[in-house]
């Protein structure tokens, strides 16, 4: 007889735990967060070894392929000058891509996806927010960064930009709050589905986790990490736009930091939905 799922019992929200100096420490996230970093370093260095001129290799390949797309998104939106932010990107992807794959192996929820827990993604969406604002700051001085990012549209009477200064600082709070909790909404339902799927009689159940594992590892892991990756840009791009006056620093990033770009609406348009 098939016991209904709704008379289960589900583990939500549940973590292996240990304390220190009196805080409690979600074990998991954290062992899974150093497992995925360890993993990205040590692709980092296999390839250091393996990269080639000539024929490139499958992880080569698929490296050069994610670098050469962050690379062209961060050129097109936010210009020459954030070249640094490459391979900040291209990590981030990584990162997220290895922790959200975690929860695939199967190893008695000692490895978790850790961004399906608000601590660790709320950490890297801090992360990018802050070092958006600094980068802002840095970029257009401290006038030029609370007028792109507090003073916006442009072209409005200026009597208007009182009533929306507070509208867009309640933006500004959204954007690590947005960013944080889209890729944890999406992991943990990710995580509960597999939970559901284990209250399952066995001869069903081992179907559909097959089934499942194959379309969160590759269609719900790969995008949530390319959201997350692609947010990062476009949150640069809008925090280091600027009306043109450094017209030195060449015509192509000139448009790309223009606010009214169509291609930068568009880009985010279905990825904000």
């Amino acid at each position: 007889m098939i016991t209904p799922i709704a008379a289960s019992t589900v583990d939500v929200g549940a973590h292996w735990t240990g304390h220190l100096f009196g805080q409690t420490l979600y074990l998991d996230t954290i062992v899974s967060s150093l497992v995925a970093a360890a993993v990205v370093l040590a692709i980092g260095f296999l390839l250091r070894r393996s990269v080639t001129d000539g024929v490139p290799g499958r992880l080569q390949t698929l490296l050069e392929t994610v670098w050469t797309t962050v690379d062209g998104y961060v050129e097109q939106m936010v210009g020459s000058f954030a070249r640094w932010l490459v391979p900040l990107v291209t990590t981030l992807f990584f990162f997220i891509l290895i922790s959200n794959w975690l929860e695939l192996i199967p190893t008695g929820d000692r490895l978790t996806s850790p961004t399906a827990d608000t601590n660790l993604t709320f950490a890297l969406a801090f992360l990018v927010i802050i070092l958006v604002h600094v980068t802002s700051i840095r970029r257009l001085g401290l006038g030029g960064y609370f007028k792109v990012n507090y003073a916006h549209p442009a072209g409005l009477p200026k009597p208007l930009y009182i009533l929306l200064a507070p509208i867009n600082v309640i933006a500004q709070i959204s954007y690590p709050v947005s960013l944080s909790l889209r890729l944890f909404g999406n992991m943990f339902a990710a995580a509960l589905m597999l939970q559901i799927i284990a209250l399952l009689p066995i001869y069903l159940g081992w179907v559909l986790n097959g089934i499942w594992k194959i379309f969160e590892g590759v269609f719900v892991d790969v995008i949530q990490a390319f959201i997350f990756a692609l947010l990062t840009v476009i949150y640069m791009s809008m925090a280091t736009a600027h009306d043109g006056h450094d017209s030195h620093q060449g015509g192509a990033e000139d448009v790309a930091a223009d606010r009214s770009d169509a291609g930068l609406r568009e880009a985010a348009a279905p990825v904000a939905a």
